[in-house]
């Protein structure tokens, strides 16, 4: 090897460009080729199985429920064109806790099942999509108004960002008179 190496230091400077790019070329077009076998058999592999898993609304979902109670709901406000709901999500584990999307939210009352209409936090801004461990986050869900004077509201597919496969739901029987009330001062 150092007699290959002092040889080509020899040569002249015209020589040594053209096995440097000689040599460059080769090499690119061998990482071309590689690449390209490799694309190929990824996507013969792929199949009809999407490329990145995804965690789909599935009506009547069968997840279980929760043992760990994390929301709970404050108030509701009732008007002609919509009812809010107050509530609050609070992480006491080590963990961080993933919310699910609008679509995975659902209110049941008289055999109706209605989605929000927004998810926003206390200060209208769009609600945050994980709780971090040991917090608290408070919220509002705008549904369509609804005549019932009860509901079931239901977190489906939330999920602890160690063990993403676990996914659980949360349901809540709620009473819109008894929760139509002024809310409290706080000190």
């Amino acid at each position: 090897m150092k007699d290959f190496i002092s040889n080509l230091q020899k040569k002249p400077y015209e020589t040594k460009i053209r096995i440097l790019w000689g040599t460059g070329i080769v090499a690119g077009i061998i990482l071309v080729v590689v690449w390209v076998f490799s694309l190929k058999n990824t996507i013969q592999n792929a199949g009809n199985e999407p490329f990145l898993p995804t965690t789909a609304s599935v009506s009547g979902s069968t997840s279980p429920q929760s043992q760990t109670q994390f929301v709970s709901v404050e108030r509701v406000e009732k008007t002609t064109s919509s009812l809010k709901i107050y509530f609050n999500l609070n992480n006491q584990t080590d963990d961080i806790l993933n919310i699910p999307s609008v679509d995975n939210i659902t209110l049941n009352s008289s055999g109706n099942t209605t989605h929000p209409v927004t998810i926003l936090d206390r200060q209208s801004q769009p609600f945050a999509q994980k709780v971090l461990s040991h917090t608290q986050v408070f919220g509002i869900l705008a549904f369509p108004a609804t005549p019932d004077t009860q509901g079931t509201l239901t977190f489906d597919q939330m999920f602890m960002e160690r063990t993403p496969d676990q996914i659980f739901q949360q349901q809540l029987i709620l009473d819109f008179k008894k929760l139509n009330q002024d809310p409290k001062v706080r000190n």
